[in-house]
């Protein structure tokens, strides 16, 4: 890994103000955020997402549409497949996550998106599925980068409790420890791998990076070398290597 050269370098900010993008007729928010309920899209890669939170991080409904099987013949992900992909399952997502809340869009307050980084032709589809949202009920929309939602994720209830899937669950009934600014992170996704200091909402610094392909993307390459044909491979990969022998 290397530090960033000369002084640290800023993450862009994620959020933008809703009137940049959809003028200044939004319907206001409300000033409990507990009445908040924010439809969330994302579509930078090859999964198609969509959730409902409250404004106190409660995941209220959520769907997921994966692409792993269009995208397995080909080691890798295809852009202009997954666009498509993304095209075709964009609405159902939605309105699955929606039904799962127990919400319609005009219940909702906000709308936020994924901007980037990503595949710019996949993200395109989710940011038009937002906007549409967005101005036909009059609602904010939240820019979101993708990495600052990594880092963020953290401080969700549901994520710090370890209740996702495949996570640890803590058996006892305290409350999730949530961790506070400023705290560190160590990002290790399929395409960045970041130290980051986090100091707030849209104020971060990049304290160093890889110097070449991150951890994530050497995986995938790895498991194409060994003729793993499952996307992603580092999953499969992983089971293999604790499979096999230790001389090995």
């Amino acid at each position: 890994a290397r530090a960033a050269e000369g002084p640290a370098a800023p993450l862009a900010p994620a959020v933008a103000s809703p009137a940049a993008t959809l003028g200044r007729n939004c319907r206001p928010l409300p000033s409990d955020r507990r009445e908040w309920r924010v439809l969330g899209v994302e579509s930078s890669c090859d999964d198609t997402g969509a959730a409902v939170l409250r404004g106190t991080g409660e995941v209220l409904g959520e769907a997921l549409a994966s692409q792993a099987h269009i995208h397995e013949q080909w080691g890798g992900v295809v852009p202009r497949l997954a666009q498509e992909g993304h095209r075709k399952a964009i609405d159902a997502t939605v309105d699955e996550a929606l039904r799962r809340a127990g919400v319609t869009p005009a219940d909702l307050t906000a709308v936020a998106v994924t901007v980037g980084p990503g595949l710019g032709l996949c993200l395109e589809v989710g940011v038009r599925k937002a906007l549409q949202i967005a101005a036909r009920h009059r609602l904010p929309l939240v820019r979101v980068h993708h990495m600052e939602a990594h880092t963020l994720v953290t401080r969700l209830p549901k994520a710090a409790s370890g209740s996702s899937e495949g996570s640890a669950v803590d058996s006892s009934n305290s409350p999730p420890l949530l961790p506070g600014f400023p705290f560190l992170t160590l990002l290790v996704s399929g395409g960045h791998n970041l130290a980051v200091l986090s100091r707030g909402v849209g104020n971060h610094t990049i304290l160093g990076s890889t110097i070449d392909d991150s951890i994530g993307e050497a995986f995938d390459k790895t498991a194409r070398i060994l003729g793993i044909t499952q996307v992603p491979g580092g999953p499969h990969l992983e089971r293999l290597a604790k499979e096999g022998g230790s001389s090995v």
